[in-house]
């Protein structure tokens, strides 16, 4: 005799028949389906037998498949609380401006190392080495992030990238120089003094535009290089503006750093702000900032004044980098004044040497002659 609740019955035709839950349907109820046999103990195995199959597919570990924008925002999420805010930005655009277009039609199990190579070649045709390497770093972070959540296996990451190759900064000519160091002590106004800073401290924009007299030390004669301003995408889709200005910490931990002032320098800075408070910026001697696209185009006015073309605000930094070599400053001051992680990088990326230079150090190993 069947017991009350097992779903068991006995047929007309003699076959004992056990009802089984198949599924359960989009709105909540099961979906049955029925075990046939010949005895009543017989059918009962048999349903036994089916919720465990059952159950150990459910519980088996199988590959899970995603797709690659999915993959991305999950990794986007994952290292959110890690990272800067302008850090993320830039992973954000990467990643839909290059990565889930190109990647959109191949479902994440089955990019494989040919197919990476294939992107970063393919990159070629419009992009430069420094962007697809940086590109191409995101990607391979989101793959190992993939691998080691067992989203796929055995990725080769042995991928053939560009050779980065020294950009080479159209610096200032000796004439240049001069002319915009006669304009700049000519006509000393906020801006101008940003000016001179960037040119002779080598100040990211960012850093300069951030900078308070708060942050001037006018008893030792230094900076304190704390923040620095940024405009960023906006992600808040409660604000109709696409982007937003921020400020945070500079771009690394060894950017934060206290710099020496010429006395030059100092001089100008208790000329020009003996009346204006801490909070003051100082290229605008308010409580409010000038953010950095407008001062560059406050630069590029001078430039176009004093007919100097080819000339950025961030050229100042390489300027003032290629200056302090020339005039033998030591690497290591150098590249903790420019605020940089290694000394390497500094030598590599800012000093550009000039003939004029070469000249002088070619006379000089001559000069027993």
């Amino acid at each position: 005799m069947p017991k009350r609740g097992e779903n068991i019955r006995k047929r007309k035709d003699g076959r004992y028949e056990a009802r089984v839950i198949d599924f359960y349907k989009e709105n909540g109820k099961p979906h049955y389906k029925s075990i046939y046999s010949k005895s009543y103990t017989e059918v009962k195995n048999l349903k036994k037998d089916f919720y465990m199959k059952k159950d150990k597919y459910l519980n088996k570990e199988k590959p899970i498949y995603k797709n690659i924008a999915d993959m991305c925002n999950e990794w986007l999420n994952k290292i959110y609380v890690k990272i800067k805010p302008s850090t993320y930005a830039t992973y954000h655009r990467i990643i839909h401006n290059h990565i889930i277009p190109y990647f959109t039609n191949i479902e994440l199990k089955d990019i494989t190392n040919a197919n990476v190579q294939k992107f970063i070649d393919n990159k070629y045709i419009t992009l430069s080495a420094k962007t697809i390497r940086d590109i191409t770093a995101v990607l391979l972070q989101i793959l190992k992030y993939a691998e080691k959540e067992k989203y796929i296996s055995d990725f080769n990451y042995d991928v053939c990238l560009p050779k980065l190759e020294k950009k080479e900064f159209e610096l200032l000519s000796t004439i240049e120089e001069e002319k915009l160091n006669n304009y700049l002590k000519n006509n000393l106004t906020l801006i101008n003094f940003g000016v001179i800073l960037a040119k002779e401290t080598g100040l990211r924009i960012g850093e300069l535009c951030a900078l308070q007299l708060g942050d001037i030390d006018l008893t030792n004669g230094t900076i304190n290089i704390n923040k620095t301003i940024q405009r960023i995408k906006n992600f808040n889709p409660d604000i109709k503006s696409k982007t937003k200005i921020i400020s945070t910490t500079p771009k690394s931990q060894k950017s934060v750093r206290i710099i020496p002032l010429p006395d030059n320098i100092m001089a100008m800075v208790k000329k020009l702000y003996k009346n204006y408070s801490p909070e003051s910026y100082v290229l605008t001697g308010t409580s409010k900032y000038i953010e950095p696209r407008l001062f560059q185009k406050k630069f590029k006015e001078i430039m176009d004044y004093l007919d100097i073309e080819n000339t950025t605000v961030h050229s100042m930094r390489h300027l003032f980098a290629t200056k302090a070599v020339e005039n033998e400053f030591d690497a290591k001051s150098l590249s903790e004044i420019l605020g940089h992680a290694t000394v390497k990088f500094t030598l590599d990326t800012y000093v550009h040497s000039s003939f004029e230079l070469k000249r002088k150090h070619m006379n000089k190993m001559a000069s027993g002659f």
